[in-house]
């Protein structure tokens, strides 16, 4: 009685009814959003554990790394809470049969759409403010600390009493001196080039701008140096310091340059306009050498001399077109700056449709419903992204065709909730 008593109060101010759904929503949001929160939280915790806390590194340092990476755990949750949550308000008042009593107070179903719809709206506008400005910030930050690290302790690469192995290089270290990396052991064997072991009393690790490589600070050093092809002949030498440079089989964990994913969407622009004006005067470029080659092929045909050298030439030039792969992937990334932010109202528009099918289970149905569709469309999404790169379609569609999918979708739903209420009447 209580429960119809409340109804009957909000079908007298069709606004209280909207603030009604709204709260609804909202509360629904933020139980859906603490889950998918905590699944990527966790999935970050399993990243940083793997090349940063299992390293001895400080805890207040591992919490700083966290806080920063914090900015993309709420870009992705977002969204996905979104649906969730319009999911859970819409199944649990169909369930209640409260859509049903303010429908028939007189409060059409398209006014009750409007909170789920601005509501939606808000979430991915915060969506994008996490994806294009803090996000960015973040990634920046982490890199800052993480370079911190590196000047501050050479544990994280130089761990004693490690073996560890690079391209054409072998390094051994031992115990530690002086907060050092000690009795340190360098092997370096490549084709055609000389085989070089190099040891040093300590060393440590000095970061530059290169993501793929590290300057390697040895003191007290001794090397020798086996010419090829020869173990007889061999030179020695000595020296107080050496700068080694030390290439990476793979970038370290959190303090590769800032890359796409990483930079905000007025960076992203101005980077592939850049882009496109390079490419662009290389286009131009091949087609001016196309011309010519072309041109002296005619030439030689003409003169009835030998065209071998000419056709192969104009062959070559007609085969080398020029490509920027990069440029591609930059695109990708500018657009899933505003495509996935965008998913959260898109689901919210989604939910309220097929939230109205859930008449027994009520939120227990709408979470379940909303997992699914979280994971058919991640797949979506990352099919665009592999489809985008392996193709010569408009990045754009490939990043936005989800949205578009569940756009129309909630078309066709909403289609056949109004045909359906018509032929009830």
């Amino acid at each position: 009685m209580k429960s119809h008593a409340k109804t009957s109060e909000l079908l007298r101010f069709p606004y209280r009814a909207t603030s009604y759904l709204a709260k609804e929503y909202l509360v629904s949001f933020f139980l859906a959003f603490v889950f998918f929160f905590v699944v990527f939280l966790i999935n970050q915790v399993l990243l940083l554990a793997e090349d940063i806390l299992s390293k001895n590194v400080s805890f207040s340092k591992t919490m700083l790394l966290l806080i920063y990476s914090l900015p993309s755990v709420l870009a992705l949750a977002f969204p996905f809470a979104s649906l969730a949550g319009a999911l859970m308000a819409a199944g649990r008042l169909n369930a209640d049969n409260e859509l049903l009593a303010f429908s028939a107070g007189g409060i059409s179903l398209s006014t009750l759409y409007v909170p789920f719809a601005v509501i939606g709206l808000g979430i991915s506008l915060v969506s994008f403010a996490m994806n294009d400005y803090f996000l960015p910030l973040g990634s920046r930050k982490f890199q800052e600390v993480y370079r911190d690290l590196l000047a501050e302790s050479a544990s994280l690469e130089l761990q004693p009493y490690t073996v560890k192995k690079y391209p054409n290089t072998t390094l051994v270290t031992g115990a530690a001196r002086d907060n050092l990396a000690g009795d340190v052991l360098i092997f370096q064997s490549a084709p055609d080039s000389p085989d070089n072991v190099i040891s040093a009393r300590t060393a440590t690790i000095l970061m530059g701008n290169d993501q793929n490589s590290a300057n390697v600070s040895l003191n007290d050093v001794w090397a020798m140096q086996v010419a090829p092809g020869s173990r007889d002949r061999f030179s020695i030498s000595k020296a107080d310091s050496v700068l080694y440079r030390l290439e990476f089989r793979e970038p370290l964990v959190g303090f590769s340059s800032t890359g796409p994913s990483d930079m905000a969407s007025g960076d992203l622009r101005n980077r592939i306009r850049i882009k496109q004006s390079s490419l662009q005067a290389r286009e131009k470029e091949a087609f001016s050498s196309q011309s010519s080659t072309r041109a002296v092929l005619i030439a030689d045909y003409s003169a009835q001399g030998d065209i071998a050298d000419s056709l192969r030439a104009y062959k070559e030039a007609k085969a080398s077109v020029p490509m920027d792969r990069s440029l591609q992937i930059y695109k990708l990334e500018y657009h899933k700056k505003y495509a996935i932010p965008a998913a959260g109202f898109f689901f919210a528009l989604l939910a309220f449709p097929l939230g109205l099918g859930s008449r027994k289970a009520g939120r227990t149905a709408g979470f379940g419903i909303a997992l699914v569709l979280s994971v058919v469309y991640w797949g979506m999404l990352f099919a665009g992204q592999t489809w985008g790169l392996k193709s010569h379609i408009e990045p754009w569609l490939s990043i936005w065709a989800p949205n578009f999918l569940v756009l129309a979708a909630t078309l066709i739903l909403v289609l056949i909730r109004h045909l359906s209420s018509r032929r009830l009447a």
